[in-house]
């Protein structure tokens, strides 16, 4: 694998990246880039970063890839994503596994041992707020399909999934961890929030409060049908609702 050291803009469309470490991070600003069988490190930093920032792009394609910072932070994610297509990828080390913007799907890869801070700035100074992944108020169409994001290992955790983000959908993954493993909260939103999606998923029995799925008050489950505790396989219990 060829190291590549420093900061990298992608700025040329139709790249294909293929066999690179990074140790610096990377931003891509082009359509169409594509990154195979890479290794995301990142650096050092008190600043806010991810990894692989794909947020100026478009049509991104992520395959067979790690992402695991070199230099641990409470302000280091593993990527920050928008119209981005992540498949196999082993993300852990970080804050957050993905902070996951519109039409991001993230698929068959694996989110786990994020690291926790004590202090972030981020959170004024509390401890980090370790999401697998992460979806904010105004996103839409942000896919999680046949992945395990198992928050267990990590301390604290908030959940596999916190989202405000319509258009929803979560399928066929393997669930553990966090305070609820999935949150959905339309506070920041402003209004209801809806076109939620969550469907034949197994979960763990880890989560802080034994709650699977929680809803806020006026947060609309389009579906919720096939979920099941992975150890029996029966049913979980409905979706706990409150702000």
């Amino acid at each position: 694998m060829q190291v590549v050291t420093g900061d990298q803009t992608f700025a040329v469309d139709g790249q294909v990246i293929e066999g690179k470490e990074f140790r610096g991070f990377v931003t891509v600003t082009a359509r169409n880039v594509t990154f195979r069988n890479c290794l995301f490190r990142g650096r050092a930093t008190d600043s806010n970063a991810a990894l692989l920032d794909t947020q100026r792009g478009s049509n991104t394609v992520v395959e067979d890839s790690e992402f695991v910072p070199s230099n641990p932070s409470a302000t280091i994610d593993g990527l920050a994503t928008r119209s981005t297509a992540i498949y196999r990828a082993n993300i852990h080390g970080s804050v957050d596994g993905v902070k996951a913007n519109s039409n991001t799907l993230i698929q068959d890869s694996f989110i786990h041992d994020m690291s926790w801070f004590s202090s972030d700035p981020n959170q004024g100074g509390g401890p980090t707020h370790n999401d697998g992944v992460q979806s904010f108020a105004g996103e839409s169409h942000v896919i999680l399909r046949h992945n395990t994001i198992d928050m267990s290992t990590t301390q604290d955790a908030n959940a596999t999934l916190q989202s405000s983000a319509s258009d929803t959908h979560v399928e066929n993954n393997r669930l553990d961890g966090g305070g609820c493993s999935l949150n959905f909260d339309h506070k920041s939103l402003g209004r209801p929030l809806t076109g939620i999606y969550i469907v034949g998923n197994r979960f763990g029995r880890n989560s802080s409060f034994d709650c699977p799925i929680l809803v806020s008050t006026q947060t609309t489950l389009s579906e919720n049908s096939g979920n099941v505790w992975d150890d029996t396989g029966e049913p979980i219990p409905p979706e706990q609702r409150h702000d």
